[in-house]
């Protein structure tokens, strides 16, 4: 019986390839289309909803595979991200192909761990290490000098659930032996990152069989932050069926994403691949686990009515839960403005939001 070829990270075929150039010969069509539709019929920020439209037009014609193909791996994204910006490059391999990476130098005092979205298919993007950058420096200036690292885990369709799992609890465990104490701990996540941090949570409190336990917390995990976070996989919440138009994400998409990363998903997993489809009572005693948390979404994402009725389950939680719905946001809303590369005075509103709050968690452990 013949083996069954094993699928792999951007494996293309000579028709994915004639497929993409078809792409590239349609961009500038599709560039001038974008430009005059927002010019005469977008009364908001020209820039921000050429910069949508344009990736969203990207999202919906490319396949996972192409994607994969014309990216670089995170770690290569973040090598030359540390070239171009002038910084070291300070990776650990730890075990499992985890792989932690460090925005300057490495710190064993207090540290904020970023777990990076991508629908897990994508790799690690240079404007949202960009982004981290900015509130690096914006803490700073607020006197909260901190190490920010990132957790770069395995991707599908190599990876499913629940390697990621593993992953993020390998990242955190490797931080905690270097003598860091849980509460100068800051998890920060976005999308399908926040999924993974969620998962991490469930983990700790109900421990996955067939993984084993994470070790034990000396004290509570200070604070935990989660942008636009992917609580439910199979969505059919409005916001999800009216596949906004102004969001980054299509609904299309967002099924076959979920669709490869919930294929080996069983039945007892559920939960903590999809947080929002726990039982209700799932999070309680999360206050054990981390002392506050803020989650936000935008207004105008596909994924807002799913992130609200969450954040309406983690608000009964004995932890400080803070939840914010950015006015006109889209999904991952700050870090896309350094992707479209703004001036630093036309950044979002949530922005200084996030540094305000981070700020606050790190002074209180000073």
């Amino acid at each position: 019986m013949p083996s069954v070829k094993k699928p792999k990270y951007g494996d293309v075929s000579y028709w994915d390839l004639l497929h993409i150039a078809t792409i590239w010969a349609r961009l500038p069509f599709a560039l001038v289309w974008t430009y005059a539709r927002n010019l005469l019929f977008n009364r908001g920020n020209l820039v921000r909803a050429n910069g949508r439209h344009l990736v969203r037009w990207a999202n919906e014609r490319y396949t996972v595979p192409e994607l994969q193909y014309l990216l670089p791996t995170s770690v290569e994204a973040y090598k030359r991200w540390a070239q171009t910006n002038n910084l070291p490059i300070i990776l650990e391999e730890l075990v499992d192909d985890t792989v932690i990476m460090w925005i300057g130098p490495k710190r064993t005092d207090k540290v904020v761990l970023y777990i990076p979205g991508g629908a897990f298919w994508a790799p690690l993007l240079d404007y949202s290490l960009s982004f981290w950058q900015y509130v690096q420096k914006e803490l700073h200036k607020k006197d909260c000098d901190v190490g920010f690292a990132i957790l770069a885990y395995s991707l599908v369709p190599e990876a499913t659930f629940p390697t990621q799992l593993r992953q993020a609890m390998l990242g955190v465990e490797h931080l905690l032996a270097t003598g860091l104490h849980p509460s100068n701990l800051h998890l920060v996540s976005d999308s399908a990152g926040g999924n993974v941090l969620l998962s991490l949570f469930s983990h700790i409190l109900h421990p996955l069989d067939g993984l084993r336990s994470m070790m034990p917390l000396s004290a509570p995990i200070r604070s935990a932050y989660l942008m636009s976070p992917w609580v439910r996989l199979r969505s059919e919440s409005p916001s999800f069926k009216a596949d906004p138009p102004d969001d980054l994400l299509s609904a299309a998409n967002e099924v076959d994403y979920s669709s490869k990363y919930l294929a080996g998903v069983m039945d007892n997993q559920q939960p903590y691949a999809e947080p929002d489809s726990a039982p209700e009572s799932w999070f309680d005693g999360l206050d054990s686990v981390v002392e506050r948390v803020l989650m936000t979404a935008g207004e105008k994402e596909l994924f807002r009515d799913d992130i609200i009725h969450f954040s309406n389950r983690l608000c009964k939680t004995k932890s400080n839960f803070s939840f914010v719905i950015q006015e006109g946001g889209t999904h991952n809303d700050p870090m896309f403005d350094f992707f479209l590369q703004l001036p630093h005075d036309q950044l979002g509103s949530l922005t200084s939001q996030i540094v305000d709050w981070l700020a606050k968690g790190i002074r209180s452990t000073a």
